[in-house]
């Protein structure tokens, strides 16, 4: 296990000095230290993405505990930093005020019953007083500034993420994505990010440019016309049958399985050659 014990949430609004990071050293003893927000800029050559990919398996915690908890909340991410996760997985959209805010869906309505606004449509000031079940919803830089420098981060722009996107506003908004990541991670975002793409989707081209591996995520009857060679890391349900699997292990791709919630579908999937796990509820699946 790592040797994090808790970070800290953000203060109501966002705005804090810096980071509170525990550590456990050896023998026991506690030291607390503070990091400015201006969020973690690895070290020169370390190349996070490619070491995790080459663990056997490899766990990415699924819009951050996403079945335990209510998905993408600071309880998930939490909970999955204590499980020793390495990778998480988080889905995006730009709001009305230019932030990235952690979200599956294009509206509020199902994570926050009883409301239904359009995340491109709404600002942060609004978002951030919303309530889900076990708390409001984060932004990317939110979970950046918490996350140590070893942690993966496999990112879904879902605007442009599973289909050809033409739409000059969501062209615009992953351009800003990729801009502030490579500001945020020092010129080199490749190393911490996994870009996250669909078979139909053509956001990988544009990745693969910015340097980024991708992993895309495939339904059993695309695997037939997919040219895997596109992509780095190939994604299955862990249900799909033996024959989807036996191809996607031939194409020598790391491969993950989704959507792991406890132990009989992990041993499923990684009898069938899964190499990594896509896994969303921490205290049953994790490494």
């Amino acid at each position: 296990m790592p040797d994090l014990v808790v970070y800290e949430r953000r203060r109501a609004g966002g705005d804090r000095a810096g980071v509170v990071r525990v550590r456990r050293r050896a023998g026991g003893d506690v030291s607390l230290s503070r990091r400015a927000p201006a969020t973690p800029v690895i070290p020169a050559g370390e190349d996070v993405v490619t070491a995790f990919l080459s663990r056997r398996p490899f766990y990415i915690s699924h819009r951050m505990g996403g079945t335990e908890f209510p998905e993408f909340t600071q309880a998930g991410l939490t909970a999955s930093l204590r499980a020793g996760f390495k990778a998480l997985e988080l889905s995006v959209r730009r709001c009305s005020s230019g932030e990235f805010v952690a979200i599956h869906d294009w509206k509020t309505s199902r994570t926050v019953p009883g409301t239904d606004y359009q995340i491109w449509n709404t600002p942060w000031s609004t978002l951030r007083t919303l309530r889900q079940a076990s708390g409001g919803f984060v932004r990317l830089t939110d979970i950046i500034d918490q996350v140590p420098d070893d942690i993966v981060l496999a990112i879904d722009h879902k605007t442009t993420s599973s289909e050809d996107q033409r739409n000059p506003g969501d062209l615009a908004a992953e351009e800003q994505l990729f801009d502030y990541l490579d500001t945020t991670f020092g010129g080199h975002p490749e190393r911490r990010v996994l870009w996250k793409v669909f078979a139909k989707g053509t956001g990988a081209k544009r990745a693969k440019t910015r340097g980024y591996k991708v992993m895309a995520m495939l339904y059993p009857n695309e695997v037939a016309t997919s040219d895997l060679s596109q992509w780095d890391v190939i994604g299955m349900e862990w249900s799909a049958g033996a024959d989807v699997w036996n191809r996607l292990n031939a194409s020598g791709k790391p491969t993950i399985a989704h959507i792991i919630v406890n132990d009989s579908q992990a041993r499923q999937a990684l009898a069938k050659g899964a190499t990594g796990l896509m896994a969303s509820y921490p205290s049953l699946v994790h490494p």
